[in-house]
């Protein structure tokens, strides 16, 4: 899908679609959410287009970063299957890159290579788990930037309190 057709979805308040990718669902939320405060007349017109212009370089940028992470976990799984056929053969190249590749000493490389392919789907388990925190607390931002700006301090202690609970309830952590 592309950013023009998550925009328009967006602007109509629709639902978001299940298929988007990490970077294009932050996209629809964050234009759903500027829209809305334009709407509501929280943002004006020439706030809103500053605003959108910044969300679509950060988009930029992360579905950049979200792909060289996607193409390296890819490539990291694929070659999980080789890794321990090239660390038994002993070349001390082999060895070497591998060693590269796992981050780890000689003796921290696990025997089975299963173990490898689970590594990296723990890495991508963490990596999605910074993403949702990282936009949860773009919103939180956006909804204290916005009461600051209405000069509600008591809604910015209400909002900063509520993160913190979020944050410290036992079914949030993991």
């Amino acid at each position: 899908m592309t950013p023009e057709e998550i925009e328009r979805l967006a602007a109509a308040d629709d639902e978001m679609p299940d298929d988007l990718s990490m970077p294009e669902q932050l996209l629809f939320l964050t234009l759903q959410t500027l829209y809305t405060n334009y709407r509501s007349g929280a943002v004006n017109k020439s706030r809103a287009k500053r605003e959108k212009s910044r969300i679509y370089v950060a988009y930029g940028k992360l579905s950049e970063e979200y792909e060289i992470v996607e193409r390296t976990v890819d490539m990291r799984r694929r070659l999980s299957k080789h890794i321990g056929e090239l660390y038994k053969c002993g070349c001390p190249s082999c060895c070497k890159l591998i060693n590269i590749f796992v981050g780890v000493d000689k003796t921290d490389i696990p025997e089975d290579v299963k173990e490898l392919y689970a590594w990296n789907e723990k890495l991508r388990e963490l990596v999605k788990e910074r993403s949702e925190r990282n936009a949860e607390l773009a919103t939180t931002i956006d909804r204290v930037r916005w009461a600051l700006e209405k000069g509600d301090i008591e809604r910015v202690k209400e909002i900063v309190n509520d993160n913190r609970n979020n944050r410290c309830r036992p079914d949030r952590q993991k």
